[in-house]
Protein backbone atom coordinates (compact mmCIF):
# COMPACT_ATOMS: atom_id res chain seq x y z
CA UNK A 1 0.00 0.00 0.00
CA UNK A 2 1.33 3.53 -0.71
CA UNK A 3 0.00 7.08 0.62
CA UNK A 4 1.06 10.68 -0.64
CA UNK A 5 4.65 10.92 0.35
CA UNK A 6 5.58 15.22 0.79
CA UNK A 7 6.75 15.67 -2.42
CA UNK A 8 4.96 18.56 -4.01
CA UNK A 9 2.95 16.61 -7.38
CA UNK A 10 1.02 19.45 -8.35
CA UNK A 11 3.41 20.83 -11.00
CA UNK A 12 3.11 17.04 -12.88
CA UNK A 13 -0.54 18.91 -13.26
CA UNK A 14 -0.97 22.41 -13.07
CA UNK A 15 -3.28 23.84 -15.00
CA UNK A 16 -4.04 21.19 -17.32
CA UNK A 17 -7.60 20.23 -18.50
CA UNK A 18 -9.31 17.12 -16.95
CA UNK A 19 -12.06 15.62 -19.07
CA UNK A 20 -14.60 13.40 -17.14
CA UNK A 21 -16.08 11.39 -20.04
CA UNK A 22 -19.71 9.99 -18.69
CA UNK A 23 -21.28 11.90 -15.76
CA UNK A 24 -22.94 8.70 -14.26
CA UNK A 25 -22.58 7.68 -10.29
CA UNK A 26 -18.62 7.65 -10.01
CA UNK A 27 -18.57 10.50 -13.29
CA UNK A 28 -20.52 12.99 -11.17
CA UNK A 29 -18.43 12.43 -7.89
CA UNK A 30 -14.81 12.09 -9.16
CA UNK A 31 -15.73 15.33 -11.27
CA UNK A 32 -17.31 17.49 -7.86
CA UNK A 33 -14.43 16.29 -5.94
CA UNK A 34 -11.72 17.38 -8.46
CA UNK A 35 -12.70 20.50 -8.89
CA UNK A 36 -13.60 21.09 -5.37
CA UNK A 37 -9.40 20.49 -4.88
CA UNK A 38 -9.04 23.07 -7.58
CA UNK A 39 -8.53 21.59 -10.74
CA UNK A 40 -9.96 22.26 -14.22
CA UNK A 41 -12.36 19.67 -14.75
CA UNK A 42 -15.07 19.72 -18.08
CA UNK A 43 -17.23 16.73 -18.87
CA UNK A 44 -18.04 15.07 -22.27
CA UNK A 45 -21.28 13.44 -22.65
CA UNK A 46 -23.91 12.58 -24.87
CA UNK A 47 -27.28 14.64 -24.44
CA UNK A 48 -29.07 13.30 -22.16
CA UNK A 49 -30.38 13.99 -18.54
CA UNK A 50 -26.80 13.05 -17.23
CA UNK A 51 -25.24 16.19 -19.31
CA UNK A 52 -28.20 18.51 -17.68
CA UNK A 53 -27.10 17.31 -14.14
CA UNK A 54 -23.83 18.18 -15.33
CA UNK A 55 -24.48 21.34 -16.25
CA UNK A 56 -26.34 21.99 -13.29
CA UNK A 57 -23.35 21.25 -10.95
CA UNK A 58 -22.22 24.17 -13.11
CA UNK A 59 -19.43 21.92 -15.14
CA UNK A 60 -19.21 22.97 -19.18
CA UNK A 61 -20.19 20.19 -20.83
CA UNK A 62 -19.59 18.89 -24.30
CA UNK A 63 -20.14 15.80 -26.69
CA UNK A 64 -17.37 13.41 -26.33
CA UNK A 65 -14.98 14.02 -29.34
CA UNK A 66 -14.97 17.69 -28.03
CA UNK A 67 -14.28 17.38 -24.41
CA UNK A 68 -11.82 14.44 -25.79
CA UNK A 69 -9.59 17.14 -27.92
CA UNK A 70 -9.78 19.70 -25.48
CA UNK A 71 -8.68 17.71 -22.36
CA UNK A 72 -4.76 16.42 -21.47
CA UNK A 73 -6.47 14.17 -18.96
CA UNK A 74 -9.47 12.01 -19.99
CA UNK A 75 -11.07 9.73 -17.22
CA UNK A 76 -13.27 7.16 -18.89
CA UNK A 77 -16.22 6.46 -16.65
CA UNK A 78 -18.60 4.95 -18.74
CA UNK A 79 -19.49 1.29 -18.30
CA UNK A 80 -17.29 -1.16 -19.69
CA UNK A 81 -19.37 -2.42 -22.12
CA UNK A 82 -19.86 0.50 -24.03
CA UNK A 83 -16.47 1.77 -23.40
CA UNK A 84 -14.68 0.04 -26.66
CA UNK A 85 -17.05 1.27 -29.41
CA UNK A 86 -16.78 5.10 -27.08
CA UNK A 87 -13.06 4.93 -27.24
CA UNK A 88 -12.74 4.14 -30.98
CA UNK A 89 -15.13 6.43 -32.32
CA UNK A 90 -14.96 8.95 -30.32
CA UNK A 91 -11.79 8.97 -28.36
CA UNK A 92 -9.26 7.38 -30.09
CA UNK A 93 -9.44 9.79 -33.26
CA UNK A 94 -9.21 13.00 -31.17
CA UNK A 95 -7.31 12.17 -28.17
CA UNK A 96 -4.27 14.66 -27.95
CA UNK A 97 -0.70 13.75 -28.28
CA UNK A 98 0.79 12.80 -25.46
CA UNK A 99 -2.43 13.14 -23.42
CA UNK A 100 -3.13 10.34 -20.10
CA UNK A 101 -6.21 8.15 -19.91
CA UNK A 102 -7.37 7.32 -16.86
CA UNK A 103 -9.35 4.04 -16.68
CA UNK A 104 -11.68 3.26 -13.30
CA UNK A 105 -11.21 -0.66 -13.56
CA UNK A 106 -8.21 -3.14 -15.42
CA UNK A 107 -11.12 -5.26 -17.56
CA UNK A 108 -10.88 -3.50 -21.05
CA UNK A 109 -7.10 -2.80 -21.21
CA UNK A 110 -6.21 -6.12 -19.37
CA UNK A 111 -7.67 -7.71 -22.40
CA UNK A 112 -6.78 -5.43 -24.82
CA UNK A 113 -10.34 -4.44 -26.34
CA UNK A 114 -9.00 -0.97 -25.14
CA UNK A 115 -4.94 -0.05 -26.87
CA UNK A 116 -4.17 2.75 -26.62
CA UNK A 117 -1.49 4.71 -28.66
CA UNK A 118 2.10 4.70 -27.55
CA UNK A 119 2.70 8.13 -26.98
CA UNK A 120 -0.45 7.68 -24.02
CA UNK A 121 -0.13 7.26 -20.69
CA UNK A 122 -2.03 5.16 -19.29
CA UNK A 123 -3.51 4.94 -15.55
CA UNK A 124 -5.73 2.95 -13.48
CA UNK A 125 -8.30 4.24 -10.32
CA UNK A 126 -10.07 2.14 -9.28
CA UNK A 127 -12.31 2.99 -6.14
CA UNK A 128 -13.52 0.32 -4.03
CA UNK A 129 -16.27 2.01 -3.04
CA UNK A 130 -19.74 3.03 -4.95
CA UNK A 131 -20.06 6.32 -6.67
CA UNK A 132 -22.22 7.89 -4.49
CA UNK A 133 -19.88 7.09 -1.11
CA UNK A 134 -16.55 8.87 -3.12
CA UNK A 135 -18.29 11.94 -2.90
CA UNK A 136 -20.17 11.53 0.53
CA UNK A 137 -16.40 10.98 2.31
CA UNK A 138 -14.75 13.93 0.48
CA UNK A 139 -17.30 16.17 1.72
CA UNK A 140 -16.87 14.80 5.34
CA UNK A 141 -12.64 15.10 4.83
CA UNK A 142 -12.90 11.31 4.90
CA UNK A 143 -10.50 9.36 2.24
CA UNK A 144 -11.97 5.81 0.42
CA UNK A 145 -9.79 3.28 -1.07
CA UNK A 146 -8.74 2.62 -4.30
CA UNK A 147 -6.62 0.38 -6.55
CA UNK A 148 -4.54 1.93 -8.41
CA UNK A 149 -1.72 1.33 -11.75
CA UNK A 150 0.03 2.69 -14.63
CA UNK A 151 -0.22 0.85 -17.43
CA UNK A 152 1.60 2.96 -19.88
CA UNK A 153 4.42 5.32 -18.62
CA UNK A 154 6.21 7.36 -22.07
CA UNK A 155 7.41 9.86 -20.29
CA UNK A 156 8.08 8.76 -16.98
CA UNK A 157 5.93 10.71 -14.72
CA UNK A 158 2.34 8.41 -14.67
CA UNK A 159 3.76 7.64 -11.20
CA UNK A 160 3.37 11.15 -10.65
CA UNK A 161 0.10 11.82 -12.33
CA UNK A 162 -1.26 9.37 -10.38
CA UNK A 163 -0.26 10.55 -6.84
CA UNK A 164 -1.18 14.03 -7.94
CA UNK A 165 -4.90 12.79 -9.15
CA UNK A 166 -5.70 10.58 -5.72
CA UNK A 167 -4.86 13.01 -3.87
CA UNK A 168 -7.02 15.47 -5.21
CA UNK A 169 -10.04 12.83 -5.68
CA UNK A 170 -9.72 13.18 -1.41
CA UNK A 171 -8.12 9.36 -1.59
CA UNK A 172 -5.24 9.78 0.87
CA UNK A 173 -7.84 11.71 4.51
CA UNK A 174 -8.42 9.38 7.12
CA UNK A 175 -9.94 6.22 5.91
CA UNK A 176 -8.33 6.15 2.53
CA UNK A 177 -5.60 4.36 0.91
CA UNK A 178 -4.39 4.02 -2.68
CA UNK A 179 -3.18 0.17 -3.16
CA UNK A 180 -0.77 -0.03 -5.91
CA UNK A 181 -2.08 -2.59 -8.20
CA UNK A 182 -1.92 -3.63 -12.03
CA UNK A 183 -5.00 -3.78 -14.70
CA UNK A 184 -4.57 -8.06 -14.36
CA UNK A 185 -5.03 -7.77 -10.77
CA UNK A 186 -7.65 -5.42 -10.34
CA UNK A 187 -9.56 -7.41 -13.24
CA UNK A 188 -9.04 -10.78 -11.41
CA UNK A 189 -10.17 -9.85 -7.98
CA UNK A 190 -13.25 -7.41 -9.63
CA UNK A 191 -14.73 -10.46 -11.49
CA UNK A 192 -14.00 -13.03 -9.08
CA UNK A 193 -15.77 -11.54 -6.72
CA UNK A 194 -18.95 -11.40 -8.97
CA UNK A 195 -18.14 -14.85 -9.57
CA UNK A 196 -17.90 -16.19 -6.63
CA UNK A 197 -19.19 -14.73 -3.40
CA UNK A 198 -21.54 -12.58 -4.92
CA UNK A 199 -23.29 -15.05 -7.04
CA UNK A 200 -23.32 -17.73 -4.32
CA UNK A 201 -24.83 -15.49 -1.88
CA UNK A 202 -27.84 -14.69 -4.00
CA UNK A 203 -28.30 -18.38 -5.02
CA UNK A 204 -27.92 -19.62 -1.71
CA UNK A 205 -30.58 -16.93 -0.20
CA UNK A 206 -32.46 -18.86 -3.08
CA UNK A 207 -32.11 -22.19 -1.53
CA UNK A 208 -32.37 -21.22 1.90
CA UNK A 209 -36.26 -19.59 1.13
CA UNK A 210 -36.68 -22.44 -0.68
CA UNK A 211 -35.70 -25.26 2.60
CA UNK A 212 -36.86 -22.94 5.22
CA UNK A 213 -40.50 -22.37 3.29
CA UNK A 214 -40.98 -25.84 3.14
CA UNK A 215 -40.51 -26.53 6.55
CA UNK A 216 -43.14 -24.40 7.45
CA UNK A 217 -41.39 -20.85 7.85
CA UNK A 218 -43.36 -17.94 6.27
CA UNK A 219 -41.59 -16.56 3.40
CA UNK A 220 -41.87 -12.55 5.25
CA UNK A 221 -40.25 -13.91 7.82
CA UNK A 222 -37.13 -15.76 5.60
CA UNK A 223 -36.79 -12.58 3.14
CA UNK A 224 -36.41 -9.98 6.40
CA UNK A 225 -34.00 -12.72 8.18
CA UNK A 226 -31.78 -13.36 4.99
CA UNK A 227 -31.65 -9.32 3.95
CA UNK A 228 -34.58 -7.01 4.09
CA UNK A 229 -34.31 -6.52 7.08
CA UNK A 230 -31.17 -4.55 7.03
CA UNK A 231 -29.14 -6.54 9.15
CA UNK A 232 -26.77 -8.20 6.46
CA UNK A 233 -25.84 -4.54 5.70
CA UNK A 234 -24.58 -3.71 9.54
CA UNK A 235 -22.68 -7.02 9.31
CA UNK A 236 -20.76 -6.42 6.62
CA UNK A 237 -19.82 -2.74 8.18
CA UNK A 238 -18.75 -4.96 11.14
CA UNK A 239 -16.62 -6.54 8.55
CA UNK A 240 -15.21 -3.10 6.92
CA UNK A 241 -14.22 -2.06 10.31
CA UNK A 242 -13.49 -4.57 12.55
CA UNK A 243 -12.14 -7.50 10.46
CA UNK A 244 -14.18 -10.92 8.53
CA UNK A 245 -13.75 -12.89 12.10
CA UNK A 246 -13.16 -10.15 14.50
CA UNK A 247 -16.88 -9.07 14.28
CA UNK A 248 -17.72 -12.56 15.27
CA UNK A 249 -17.65 -10.97 18.48
CA UNK A 250 -20.66 -8.38 17.91
CA UNK A 251 -22.85 -11.55 17.69
CA UNK A 252 -24.15 -13.91 20.19
CA UNK A 253 -21.78 -16.98 21.33
CA UNK A 254 -24.54 -19.57 19.82
CA UNK A 255 -24.21 -17.60 16.67
CA UNK A 256 -20.67 -17.73 16.78
CA UNK A 257 -20.61 -21.68 17.75
CA UNK A 258 -22.66 -22.24 14.62
CA UNK A 259 -21.08 -20.16 12.14
CA UNK A 260 -18.12 -21.41 13.25
CA UNK A 261 -19.08 -25.02 12.71
CA UNK A 262 -21.60 -25.27 10.13
CA UNK A 263 -19.66 -22.68 7.91
CA UNK A 264 -17.44 -24.96 6.38
CA UNK A 265 -19.47 -27.65 6.11
CA UNK A 266 -20.17 -25.94 2.51
CA UNK A 267 -16.76 -25.15 1.28
CA UNK A 268 -15.65 -28.58 -0.22
CA UNK A 269 -13.14 -29.40 -2.46
CA UNK A 270 -14.97 -29.53 -5.41
CA UNK A 271 -16.13 -25.70 -4.31
CA UNK A 272 -12.60 -24.85 -4.45
CA UNK A 273 -12.16 -26.63 -7.66
CA UNK A 274 -14.58 -24.46 -8.96
CA UNK A 275 -13.62 -21.26 -7.83
CA UNK A 276 -9.97 -21.84 -9.01
CA UNK A 277 -10.85 -22.89 -12.89
CA UNK A 278 -13.23 -19.52 -12.35
CA UNK A 279 -9.98 -17.26 -11.59
CA UNK A 280 -8.02 -19.33 -14.63
CA UNK A 281 -10.92 -18.94 -17.09
CA UNK A 282 -10.99 -14.86 -15.93
CA UNK A 283 -7.43 -14.81 -16.42
CA UNK A 284 -7.26 -16.66 -19.76
CA UNK A 285 -9.61 -14.10 -21.18
CA UNK A 286 -12.69 -16.90 -21.99
CA UNK A 287 -15.17 -15.33 -19.49
CA UNK A 288 -14.35 -11.61 -21.42
CA UNK A 289 -15.02 -13.60 -25.12
CA UNK A 290 -17.83 -15.38 -23.93
CA UNK A 291 -19.19 -11.68 -22.17
CA UNK A 292 -18.36 -10.09 -25.49
CA UNK A 293 -20.16 -12.84 -27.51
CA UNK A 294 -23.42 -12.14 -25.14
CA UNK A 295 -23.23 -8.54 -25.74
CA UNK A 296 -23.17 -8.98 -29.86
CA UNK A 297 -26.07 -11.77 -29.60
CA UNK A 298 -27.78 -8.89 -28.24
CA UNK A 299 -27.98 -9.91 -24.22
CA UNK A 300 -29.83 -13.19 -25.38
CA UNK A 301 -28.59 -15.31 -21.98
CA UNK A 302 -28.31 -12.25 -19.87
CA UNK A 303 -32.39 -11.36 -20.30
CA UNK A 304 -33.01 -14.78 -20.06
CA UNK A 305 -31.61 -15.50 -17.28
CA UNK A 306 -33.18 -12.28 -15.24
CA UNK A 307 -36.88 -13.20 -16.57
CA UNK A 308 -36.04 -16.45 -14.62
CA UNK A 309 -35.34 -14.91 -11.76
CA UNK A 310 -38.09 -13.13 -11.69
CA UNK A 311 -40.75 -16.65 -12.15
CA UNK A 312 -39.10 -17.65 -8.67
CA UNK A 313 -41.95 -17.06 -5.82
CA UNK A 314 -39.61 -15.80 -3.41
CA UNK A 315 -39.82 -12.47 -5.70
CA UNK A 316 -43.68 -11.98 -6.17
CA UNK A 317 -43.09 -12.40 -2.03
CA UNK A 318 -40.36 -10.21 -1.52
CA UNK A 319 -42.63 -7.45 -3.44
CA UNK A 320 -45.37 -7.70 -0.65
CA UNK A 321 -43.09 -7.50 2.10
CA UNK A 322 -41.84 -4.39 0.72
CA UNK A 323 -44.61 -2.92 -0.25
CA UNK A 324 -45.83 -3.28 3.31
CA UNK A 325 -42.45 -1.73 4.17
CA UNK A 326 -43.13 0.96 2.42
CA UNK A 327 -40.25 0.34 -0.17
Amino acid sequence: MTKLDNKDYFSEIGNKIIGIIGYGNQGKSQALNLRDSGLNVIVGNVNDNYAKDAEKDGFKVYDIPEAVKKSDIIFLLIPDEIQKNIYKNHIEPNIKIGATLVFASGYNYFYGFIRPRSDITVLMIAPRMIGWGVRDVYVNDQGFPSLVAVGQDPNNNGYSILMTLCDRLGMFRKGGCAVLSSFKEETLVDLLSEHSWVGVMLYSFRAYYDVATELGASPASVILELYASGELAEIAKSMRDMGLFNQLKTHSRTSQYGQLTRGPLYITDEFKKTLKNEAINILNGTFAREWNDEENNGYIVYNRLHEMAKEHPMETEERKLYKILGR
